[in-house]
């Protein structure tokens, strides 16, 4: 068992992807995002430990590209969430994307990260030991504004019998 998990995603966020002027709002791009939560019996660190997503060009292969890197301390029991976009205040996000988490970090750039129509394969990396602390999949088009969690190796619709992370 790995001390951090991918525990849940919302990689559809509801509504519209882009304001009528253009881009989406920060309120739109934090909507989306991926919680990652220390299981282990103490405090961990997350230097050093990369967030990566599959990524689908036409033609190719999907590859893994790195979306963040991850700072700071887990206490024991404790889950970051990473929203997309720029660092910003958190009261400009909607309240139900802050709760669940007892910290909050960004992307850093003003684009959705987590794809949709092919389902994603979020993995933590630590690239000093070439090896993936933590990975995990869901499957193509999930339900807008839908929590996935963790049951076994996916991320799947969250249902009563798995709620609780």
């Amino acid at each position: 068992m790995t001390d951090l998990l991918i525990a849940r995603i919302k990689p559809n966020p509801v509504g519209k992807d882009r304001t009528r002027h253009g881009g989406a709002t920060a309120a739109q791009l934090g909507a989306e995002w991926i919680d990652i939560k220390n299981r282990s019996a103490g405090r961990v660190g997350l230097a050093g430990i990369e967030l990566y997503h599959l990524v689908f060009r036409p033609g190719q292969k999907p590859e893994f590209e790195k979306v963040v890197d991850l700072t700071g301390d887990l206490d024991r029991g404790q889950t970051l969430r990473i929203h997309s976009g720029q660092v910003r205040p958190l009261h400009v996000l909607h309240q139900e994307d802050l709760v669940g988490a007892e910290l909050h970090g960004f992307t850093g750039r003003d684009a959705y990260v987590w794809n949709n129509a092919e389902g994603d394969g979020p993995g933590l990396w630590r690239p000093s030991t070439k090896s993936w602390v933590d990975r995990t999949s869901y499957d193509p088009n999930p339900p807008e504004g839908t929590v996935l969690v963790r049951s076994g190796e996916k991320l799947v619709a969250a249902t009563r019998a798995v709620s609780g992370w």
